[in-house]
């Protein structure tokens, strides 16, 4: 009897040509976060992005740099749940489109680049009841979050190891899912607080949403959503509580020993076992994207990696 409302956050690092055939990260003047214009952004990529967004009926909130430029984040404006998702998915492909007719590529891999932090997919969620009120709210309830809130952001935190195989697709995924990264590492949640996986916006009113951390850029965002959705409708059907609270900074140390898997493979396993989710969600779509996705965990397990040669071929 809920009707979900999802908003979408994007990161991504724009590439050019290395010379190699390869590509690498632009390089800008100089840039700091939340910056636009030619000092952050050199060719123009924001602004052709969102001209054509425009265009396009593709409603952009806001664009600017990150923390780790030439990162770049987008934000559409929330809607209901399939419209939302249908806009951030055609907004991904228009924005690479752009990127590529300037000879450029933009990337939304989790962790395109070692030395830097990672691109996310950040899913904010709010839920509206048949009077058009925010379920989330209770104003007499701790932290002003209502039973629903609360249930929901337990069943995130339940199924936490099962969801990242859906909403961290890749073996590159767990690159960016680390200690120390502003990343759903942690199965723990948080006020305003975003190295937790699920954070709670300090809005208390129609704006109250969890903003759900663990998926990167390369997650496909329908899974993805229906995913959250899923995990979250199992916690109010099932009336889980969430764990305390976080308090430490989470970079570190949190209250919870509880993490996302080392790896796509281990995270595949948990999703298989996960059997109460599975079937929420759909077996047949489980059980296909499991042999997709095994098979390509048992790739790269297989595959000699540049890593390999350079730390090991000096010596070896």
């Amino acid at each position: 009897g809920l009707d979900p409302y999802v908003g979408i956050e994007l990161e991504a690092f724009p590439m050019e040509p290395d010379g190699n055939g390869g590509w690498q990260s632009i390089s800008t003047p100089g840039a700091m976060v939340y910056q636009v214009g030619p000092i952050a952004d050199p060719h123009g990529l924001i602004d052709d992005i969102l001209e054509a967004a425009v265009v396009a009926g593709l409603p952009v909130e806001a664009a600017h740099t990150e923390y780790d430029a030439p990162q770049l984040e987008f934000a559409l404006h929330y809607d209901r749940a399939l419209k939302a998702v249908d806009d951030i998915a055609v907004f991904k492909l228009m924005a690479q489109e752009i990127a590529r007719s300037k000879g450029q590529h933009l990337t939304f891999l989790g962790k395109p680049f070692t030395e830097r932090g990672g691109s996310g997919l950040h899913i904010n969620m709010s839920m509206r009841n048949a009077d058009g009120q925010n379920a989330l709210v209770d104003h007499n309830s701790p932290y002003e979050l209502s039973d629903t809130a609360r249930w929901f952001i337990g069943g995130l935190l339940h199924h936490h190891e099962a969801l990242s195989a859906i909403v961290a697709p890749t073996v590159n995924a767990y690159k960016r899912l680390r200690k120390g990264q502003m990343a759903g590492y942690w199965a723990n949640w948080g006020l305003d607080h975003r190295f937790t996986t699920v954070r709670v916006s300090p809005e208390r009113s129609l704006g109250t949403r969890l903003e759900y951390r663990q998926p990167d850029g390369a997650a496909n965002p329908y899974l993805a959503t229906a995913a959250m959705l899923t995990a979250g409708w199992l916690g109010v059907q099932n009336r889980i509580e969430p764990p305390a609270i976080e308090t430490n900074d989470a970079i570190e140390t949190a209250s919870t020993d509880r993490a996302t898997p080392e790896n796509l493979g281990i995270a595949l396993d948990a999703l298989e076992a996960d059997t109460e989710f599975v079937e929420a969600f759909g077996k047949m779509c489980v059980d296909n994207l499991l042999v997709i996705k095994r098979d390509e965990w048992a790739k790269y397990c297989a595959y000699t990696t540049d890593w390999e040669h350079k730390y090991y071929l000096p010596f070896l």
